[in-house]
């Protein structure tokens, strides 16, 4: 699978917006990114959209956002399209994880260890960036 050029299709839900004095004020699409996970809002016309994931270095697990920053972008698409929705999210966190593991491997090549502590780290870190390597072997995706 080339990674660089998918763009994954997500369901963009059509939801009314209203000023703050509760009148109509149009309509947009709102989805939740396949990248980041975080809900975005865009116009009501369907096609490809730009995210809107910022890359913030704020931490979900072992995740970071900057790793979903400078993604391809999606595809709108009606919810009720005929669509596998639970695979075009797993395409879109191959791309984030291929994203990790290229942010991995540039701080291990950046490390100069000296004492043990550091060596050990970098051990470590070798053997996270091994595997995701393997994960992504497995699914198919270049590194």
């Amino acid at each position: 699978m080339n990674l660089d050029t998918y763009t994954p299709k997500t369901q963009a839900f059509l939801v009314d917006v209203h000023y703050s004095n509760g009148k109509l004020a149009g309509q947009s699409r709102v989805v939740s990114c396949p990248f980041c996970g975080n809900e975005h809002t865009h116009g009501t016309s369907l096609g490809h959209r730009t995210p809107h994931c910022l890359p913030h270095t704020v931490q979900r697990g072992r995740l970071k956002i900057s790793d979903a920053h400078k993604n391809p972008g999606y595809e709108l698409c009606e919810p009720s399209d005929d669509v596998d929705w639970g695979l075009e999210r797993v395409y879109a966190q191959l791309w984030v994880t291929r994203a990790r593991y290229r942010r991995l491997s540039a701080e291990h090549d950046r490390m100069d260890p000296w004492t043990a502590r550091e060596k050990h780290a970098k051990k470590k870190l070798r053997e996270e960036i091994d595997g995701i390597a393997s994960v992504l072997g497995a699914a198919g995706v270049g590194l």
